[in-house]
């Protein structure tokens, strides 16, 4: 493999690592569908976020 093919395998495992973070961040909104008058607190809906990002910064 000549050195630009490497790069680009460099580029597309960042991306593939970028989709994957960004899914899992947004599970929250998947897995709770928003429906008019379901309130959620913001500080709770915080709070899941806050320990979805610190368990995906462990790894």
């Amino acid at each position: 493999m000549n050195p630009l093919s490497w790069i680009l395998v460099a580029w597309v495992v960042v991306a593939v690592a970028s989709a994957l973070k960004f899914w899992r961040m947004t599970a929250v909104y998947r897995n709770k569908p928003m429906q008019p008058g379901a309130e959620l607190q913001s500080q709770v809906f915080r709070e899941q976020l806050e320990r979805l990002w610190e368990k995906d910064s462990r790894v």
